[in-house]
């Protein structure tokens, strides 16, 4: 008798190794497995073996092919609720069948991902698994006619995932209709038609959610009646199809009980922006609740209806549903067109030694970092660099002053600055430079080049000039110092020349003519208007 070699592990040996082989040690289980460590109650120990306390047992990448022993598995996952088994070498529906028989308790499934064959298998008429309410089979690639044969031993199912199973087309001739099951997912298949979805409908009257993106669906329309096929559908998900005319979503309209829509990308969406693809499916789609997962209030869709209006209003193909939102809105004008720059931006004059630049700054950025851009304009040593702020129209109505730039970390928005205002750029005294001179040398000095200065400056340059300067600014102390120096100087040279001219007068005084006596008074005025 020849005896045939079984290909992969059982269920009963990786139950056991991973969730009750406590006893074993480290290197015994490491040479045979990976480690996982669980973090619950211990499997509690029985007459007829060991129970696992938990509802939920997940062996994925195991190389399960088949069962082991059914009667260890039954005792130990009586309480288990929840089975993953997927990505692992089951390929023989008799095993699978066994397995179910042995977890009476389990309501959900996922076989996905295991090499099932893709021929049809009939299942005996004795097998029931009425528990059964989730059921995984993607990436299986079985048929739907295999499917068709689950569905018949599971009449109580109400989930059904079987994606990327590479369908073309969903038939009508499966003689077999499933009251139960609600809920599908059928995403990344083949299927471009959507007679497809009506015949799921027909198989699952009670079809309440399908999610279906990643087909290539040209149309939502067919000849069947989406009010009888398609009666309880509230939930819809078509993202990435290649549908292309609003007439199909026009199609999904006819959906009596749709009210969540998921539909992100499609070459009918292609062309317009995220909010126009918002306000023109909404506008069309007027019984939306959740619009890709956002929810839609009763503002929301006000607001959008209205953006669909006017939309339209410019346009010569108006919709139907343009009209009956007229109806409900009213005729609404086009709104203004008006072009506004980013509030953040400003336009704003940078003066700096009579280099003039006119900049747009953003004013969200701190006095730091101002500053910083002001160094690398004007080339001037960061720690020496002063800034002042004049608020423009504040300053010519002599209500305000220059403010200085103090603090680094201030935000340039809470001086409120406006377009047309100026910032005026000073430096400090060089610390590094020797400020022990002499005073009255340097006022001297200083006074006579400001002179200069101001007789080689020419008209048209002053009249870019504000009616201050900076520089004065800076040494406000300094020019008060000077400014009384120099009326003592004058004075002393106004004394002097008082003193000599009253010496000509004397000299006059025995004359009695006053034409001298004039002409000396007039020496002395002169003298004095000079000083």
């Amino acid at each position: 008798m020849t005896t045939i070699e079984v290909v992969g592990r059982s269920f009963s040996d990786a139950l056991y190794e991973r969730y009750c082989d406590f006893d074993s040690t480290f290197d015994e289980l490491k040479n045979d497995c990976d480690i996982f460590f669980f973090v619950g109650p211990l499997p509690k120990k029985t007459e007829t073996g060991l129970v696992l306390n938990t509802s939920t047992v997940v062996l994925t990448d195991e190389r399960i092919s088949h069962v082991g022993d059914p009667h260890a598995i039954e005792t130990a996952c009586s309480q288990v609720e929840l089975l993953d088994i997927s990505s692992n070498a089951f390929s023989n529906w008799h095993e699978i069948s066994l397995l179910l028989s042995s977890l009476p308790h389990v309501k959900t499934i996922n076989l996905s991902f295991n090499p099932f064959p893709s021929h049809l298998h009939i299942l005996s008429d004795k097998i029931q698994w009425p528990n059964l309410n989730t059921l995984c089979l993607n990436g299986s690639y079985i048929s739907f006619e295999m499917i068709i044969e689950i569905l018949k031993k599971t009449l109580n199912l109400e989930e059904l995932q079987i994606c990327s199973n590479n369908y073309t087309i969903i038939s009508s001739d499966y003689n077999f209709i499933h009251n139960n099951l609600k809920r599908i997912y059928i995403s990344n298949n083949n299927l471009t038609d959507w007679k497809s979805i009506c015949h799921l409908g027909f198989l699952f009257p009670r079809l309440e959610t399908l999610i279906a993106s990643d087909n290539p669906l040209k149309s939502f329309r067919s000849d069947d009646d989406v009010t009888i096929c398609l009666l309880n559908l509230h939930t819809l998900s078509v993202d990435r199809v290649q549908v292309s005319e609003w007439n199909d979503i026009v199609a999904l309209t006819k959906l009596p009980c749709l009210h969540a829509l998921r539909i992100y990308s499609a070459p009918l969406l292609k062309s317009y922006q995220k909010d126009e693809r918002f306000f023109l499916l909404l506008g069309y789609m007027k019984n939306l609740k959740k619009l890709n997962g956002s929810d839609i209030t009763a503002n929301e869709r006000e607001t959008n209806e209205r953006r669909f209006i006017r939309y339209y209003s410019q346009r010569d193909d108006k919709p139907q549903r343009y009209f009956d939102l007229i109806e409900k809105h009213g005729n609404l004008k086009p709104l203004v067109d008006i072009q506004i720059h980013a509030p953040y931006l400003i336009q704003v004059r940078l003066i700096y030694n009579q280099i003039i630049y006119d900049k747009e700054i953003d004013i969200r950025q701190t006095v730091q970092q101002f500053k910083k851009y002001l160094q690398e304009i004007f080339q001037i040593p960061l720690n020496r660099l002063r800034v002042f702020y004049i608020d423009d129209v504040a300053f010519n109505m002599g209500i305000c002053g220059p403010e200085e730039l103090k603090y680094p970390q201030r935000l340039l928005h809470t001086y409120n600055i406006h377009d047309g205002d100026q910032f005026h750029v000073d430096l400090k005294p060089d610390p590094f430079k020797s400020q022990h001179s002499n005073r009255t040398v340097d006022i001297t000095r200083n006074t006579h080049e400001k002179k200069l200065t101001n007789n080689s400056t020419s008209s048209e340059d002053d009249k870019k000039l504000l009616p201050f300067s900076f520089d004065s600014l800076q040494n406000l102390s300094n020019q008060i110092d000077t400014n009384i120096l120099q009326s003592f100087i004058q004075l002393d040279q106004f004394y002097s020349s008082i003193d000599k001219n009253s010496q000509i007068l004397k000299q006059n005084s025995n004359n009695d003519d006053d034409d001298d006596l004039l002409s000396a008074a007039a020496v002395v005025c002169t003298q004095m208007k000079k000083n």
